[in-house]
């Protein structure tokens, strides 16, 4: 009788451990927060004084016209870091500045979930630098579209808070993620990295560099 009783007190135990293990890799996740209490609002007029100093310092009438300006442009692309959407509007080019400002969003966005013992994901870049006929274009269809855009200068880039990138691991709430992001995004506006909207009818962060 013995044996049978030493095994299933063995099983037990172990079923414990297991309990024990799985509770711990979650608690972290469990403390990310669901609310969004960031306050990021920098309004366009701000951003666009932004865009203007550190950008180009024309903005293009036509995609034909970048290869003029392509010693200022880095052309971006799905990395490690972030996923680049289908481009409708816009397409794929930042200043230097921008451009290691977005790979320092997706980096730290990762290390934030890693911390988390969260899965890894990879943010999504859905808007980047415009020309005036693609403004034109997107003003016809979206009515908050404006004329005098920030994207127009190469600076800025939205990511959107409605989609992540899922590579592996355990999986996040859609609200932990966008907190997460906000998280990061505070902490680089705080320390004069870039300016940030936290845009509702476009569910996405216009994120202006300021280097």
């Amino acid at each position: 009788m013995r044996k049978p009783f030493s095994l299933i007190l063995q099983t037990f135990l172990a079923m414990i451990l297991i309990m024990a293990f799985v509770c711990a890799c979650h608690h972290e996740a469990k403390n990310v927060p669901e609310t969004f209490p960031f306050t990021l609002a920098d309004v366009n007029s701000v951003q666009l004084m932004a865009a203007q100093e550190h950008g180009l310092s024309h903005t293009l009438k036509s995609r034909e016209q970048i290869d003029g300006v392509s010693d200022r442009l880095v052309h971006i692309g799905t990395c490690q870091y972030y996923r680049v959407d289908k481009l409708t509007h816009s397409v794929p080019y930042l200043t230097r500045g921008a451009s290691e400002l977005l790979e320092t969003i997706g980096r730290d966005f990762q290390k934030s979930l890693k911390k988390h013992k969260l899965g890894n994901y990879r943010i999504i870049v859905t808007s980047v630098l415009r020309t005036e006929e693609d403004v034109r274009r997107l003003m016809k269809n979206n009515h908050n579209a404006v004329k005098k855009s920030t994207h127009q200068y190469a600076t800025t880039f939205d990511i959107t808070y409605s989609r992540f990138d899922h590579i592996s691991g355990t999986r996040a709430t859609l609200k932990q993620l966008k907190y997460l992001l906000g998280e990061v995004l505070s902490q680089l506006r705080e320390k004069g990295r870039c300016y940030v909207m936290h845009e509702r009818q476009q569910p996405c962060f216009h994120i202006t560099s300021r280097r």
